[in-house]
């Protein structure tokens, strides 16, 4: 599909998500897919534009850790600690969930995926959208993340409830981030 595709500043970026619609944005190494994490038709919307099954599960962003608190069960010293020696970051932990945090971020599980970036882009998104995102890779399932706005917009240009990509850049990483269990220390993904 071929379509052209509307650059968006972070404050038109967050209107569209408080809005209900889904963006792409840069991130630190790829671009990604959000919306806003309390909207389940939004998230729907997501599933469908990657072909993905919401079992799964996704990981929230946030410009500031307070953004991510609400997610979040509480957790001792220790392992708070280890977060912060990774965050701001481009880490993603996978902590306890708190109760109520709905199944379509956590895929049913009682944990849930989390990143405190540094990313100037991301922190400007989520500082006008006024809370954390989701963050899922822009790209069908099962196919490469993407790091060019030209693919995303023939993959979902035009598309209803999709917005646009908001304006900015890539933060340089390779990779994705790498992802790591906080109370088991097992790593989901590694750089």
């Amino acid at each position: 599909m071929s379509a052209t595709i509307d650059f968006l500043s972070a404050t038109q970026a967050a209107q569209a998500l408080h809005r209900g619609e889904v963006i792409a944005y840069p991130t630190e190494a790829v671009y990604g897919l959000g919306c806003d994490p309390f909207n389940a038709q939004a998230m729907a919307r997501i599933w469908q534009l990657k072909q993905r099954p919401a079992s799964m599960g996704v990981i929230l962003i946030a410009g500031e850790f307070a953004m991510l608190q609400p997610f979040m069960a509480d957790i001792s010293v220790d392992d708070m600690a280890q977060l912060h020696d990774s965050w701001p970051g481009a880490m993603t932990w996978v902590v306890p969930a708190r109760a109520g945090t709905p199944d379509w971020l956590t895929g049913g599980r009682d944990t849930i995926a989390l990143r405190w970036s540094s990313h100037p882009d991301v922190m400007s998104l989520c500082a006008a959208f006024g809370g954390a995102l989701v963050s899922t890779s822009a790209n069908r399932h099962g196919y490469a993340p993407s790091k060019d706005a030209t693919d995303i917009a023939r993959e979902f240009g035009g598309q209803a409830g999709f917005a646009g990509i908001m304006k900015g850049t890539l933060g340089g990483q390779e990779k994705p981030t790498p992802i790591r269990e906080l109370t088991t220390g097992i790593w989901i993904r590694q750089a």
